[in-house]
């Protein structure tokens, strides 16, 4: 049985142990555009072990609560000292209007329900609150985003270690890659205006990379799961997004 990528320990050393493609580098460059007090409230949706909840506190003196389905992630969460709770995005345990962000990485696309999930992070935002969300998303049928790069733009070493990562790729959070269409759709019916997007694709690739360097690919590799299937099984047509949508007033 292959482990789940999110767990295996030496994941936490990449990325600074934030479990998705960018790490906290890419939290940086979504935040510095905010106005943020330390009256902001934030709620972390999909909280993981807490790092980028911890980032958040420590580096713009913030207020962040956390949520995590993982008992494992909520009692991380707690020794960084951050409030958590153990939840769904589904159905979030907090009254109307608790928050001035709403922040959501690698977790929408996992969700049973993206109306459902889109609809909580608006009832619990405050008017004129902002979501910021990053996720997987299946290229080619987004609006107003660039063409998606191909292998043809990476180093060969990497193109072959994305292509020899499939398994990890495919059998992760981006088996079920959100369609940007139907989100912008959903947000612009649960009261949002959709303010910026961010193709963050390059990171998403440089982390499979690290992964097959690091040796951390070979995690979720199954007896029946050989070179050729990986590579017949490979999307690439999943990319990486940042998205900042503002609640309406």
């Amino acid at each position: 049985m292959s482990t789940p990528l999110w767990q295996h320990p030496l994941m936490a050393t990449l990325e600074d142990g934030a479990l998705r493609p960018g790490g906290l580098a890419l939290t940086r460059k979504a935040y510095d555009g905010l106005k943020l007090s330390p009256s902001t409230r934030i709620l972390d949706a999909g909280c993981g072990t807490g790092v980028t909840g911890e980032f958040l506190q420590q580096e713009y003196g913030v207020h962040v609560t956390g949520l995590d389905l993982s008992a494992q992630n909520t009692l991380q969460t707690q020794e960084r000292h951050i409030p958590v709770v153990q939840g769904t995005v589904e159905q979030l345990p907090f009254p109307n209007a608790a928050f001035h962000i709403v922040n959501c990485d690698c977790v929408l696309s996992l969700s049973s329900s993206l109306e459902t999930s889109i609809l909580e992070f608006s009832r619990v935002l405050c008017a004129g609150g902002t979501l910021v969300l990053s996720d997987l998303y299946r290229r080619g049928k987004n609006v107003g985003l660039s063409a998606p790069t191909t292998y043809c733009d990476l180093p060969q070493e990497v193109a072959r270690a994305e292509r020899s990562s499939s398994s990890c790729v495919v059998e992760g959070c981006s088996s079920s890659p959100i369609e940007l269409k139907q989100l912008f759709a959903v947000l612009m019916k649960a009261g949002f205006t959709h303010t910026c997007s961010t193709d963050c694709t390059k990171e998403l690739k440089e982390l499979t990379a690290k992964l097959i360097f690091s040796g951390i690919a070979s995690c979720c590799q199954g007896n029946t799961n050989t070179a050729q299937s990986r590579t017949a099984s490979y999307d690439k047509s999943i990319g990486y997004i940042q998205i900042k949508a503002v609640k309406k007033e």
